[in-house]
């Protein structure tokens, strides 16, 4: 279904920086919501810089950002981040110094309380996007590397579901299989022409020309007590792009999958929700019997993309499932394999917050935990502890451009390895 309306005419501004929000920055991706992260997950600089498995800890400039999203290149990164005291926090690691620096103007941080990341994308060094709530787009643009001074401008993505939940759920909604929110605020792309963002049940696109941003798919078939959320893109190209999600019924739900080629949008996975997982005709089933959201998604191939599944029981969440669809003649496939998340809390749910495939490896994170799968099947633990000490701290993301370019980051954390 495509939508030709434009949203708005061109983008704004953004506003005036804002002075930091003295009310406490929500913890998304933590089984309390509204509590900050503890002063024990403080990382401990008399520790040796980095772990046995190669992990190291760099520097940002404050202690409590809590990193949510990341987007690297060879010699330098850009990252998401929230903070208690800063609101939402926008930076740049260079390799020549090893350390992040921020280079937002903080006017995202004018909405005030409950500011929470999105999702951040940088088609090269010198321009990045990144979602902030309630529903902003924000574009960052520099003449060059060399420059420090970033302009900065702004859209609101329209809520195309009122009326049906508070608006403010649109962007980060509980999911009640995990107990935790979900962020479905995001944006991606494909090279500096075709980034598209998404924020609830649509998908947007912008006009590189005019920098407008147009709505162009709407997944406004929702039973009354359902609700269709889009949680993650990944693509081959710009004809071939993939959006990931759920179709939410509470307690139930099914994943999603649409596709978008060059003359078409497929619903290629969906399901009808009941207590469990039912076919929808036309589309295929990821998961059996009960099941969860479909949360994130990586291209490998032209042909071959994967994704974390969260696998229900009748009542909580039994395992995460790494799923791979597959395009084949006349159709797709799908396949699904249990994942052993055993994260370093007793009662914290054993999720996995992030998947990424790189040079035949297959990273997760989790709570306090990266773990590591190789192309046999195989998984092992690939230690973050510096002294043999569980990490209490929630890793949101991993993801890096090879095995010695690898980033994993959370809570008070931001971890590069650079070692096999």
């Amino acid at each position: 279904m495509a939508i030709s309306a434009a949203c708005a005419s061109s983008e704004d501004q953004a506003a005036p920086a804002p002075e930091p929000p003295t009310s406490t920055v929500l913890d998304a991706d933590a089984p309390d919501a509204s509590a900050p992260v503890s002063d024990g997950d403080v990382p401990d600089t008399s520790l040796p810089r980095c772990s046995a498995s190669g992990w190291c800890v760099t520097p940002f400039p404050d202690e409590d950002l809590d990193f949510r999203d990341i987007w690297p290149f060879e010699d330098r990164a850009f990252a998401i981040a929230e903070s208690r005291t800063q609101g939402v926090k926008v930076l740049e690691w260079q390799k020549s110094t090893d350390a992040w620096q921020y280079i937002d103007d903080a006017s995202q941080n004018v909405v005030g309380v409950e500011t929470f990341a999105g999702r951040i994308y940088a088609p090269n060094e010198d321009e990045v996007y990144f979602t902030v709530s309630p529903s902003f787009v924000y574009r960052g643009k520099r003449p060059n590397a060399s420059e420090s001074a970033w302009s900065w401008t702004r859209h609101v993505l329209p809520d195309n579901v009122l009326g049906h939940l508070p608006p403010d759920d649109h962007g980060r909604p509980y999911y009640v299989t995990t107990g935790m929110t979900q962020v479905t605020l995001g944006v991606w792309g494909v090279g500096v022409d075709d980034v598209y963002a998404y924020y609830s049940n649509a998908i947007f696109r912008r006009d590189p020309l005019h920098g407008t941003w147009s709505s162009v798919y709407l997944a406004n078939d929702a039973e009354p007590n359902e609700h269709i959320f889009f949680t993650a893109a990944a693509g081959a190209g710009p004809d071939d792009i993939w959006f990931s999600g759920a179709r939410d019924r509470s307690r139930y739900a099914c994943p999603l999958l649409v596709r978008k080629t060059a003359d078409a949008w497929i619903r290629v996975a969906d399901g009808i929700v009941t207590d469990s997982c039912g076919v929808r005709a036309g589309t295929v089933r990821i998961g059996e019997g009960f099941a969860g959201w479909l949360t994130e998604l990586q291209a490998i191939s032209p042909t071959e993309y994967i994704g974390l599944q969260d696998a229900m029981n009748p009542w909580n969440l039994d395992h995460v499932s790494l799923m791979k669809v597959r395009v084949e003649d006349g159709g797709y496939s799908v396949d699904h394999s249990a994942v052993p998340i055993k994260n370093a809390s007793s009662i914290a749910p054993q999720v996995a917050s992030s998947v990424w495939r790189v040079n035949g490896d297959t990273w997760f994170t989790s709570l306090g935990l990266v773990l590591r799968g190789t192309e046999d099947g195989a998984f092992a633990v690939s230690t973050i502890s510096r002294d043999g000490a569980p990490v209490g701290a929630p890793l949101h993301r991993i993801r890096g451009t090879s095995n010695q370019n690898l980033w994993a980051i959370g809570a008070r954390y931001a971890y590069h390895k650079t070692t096999p």
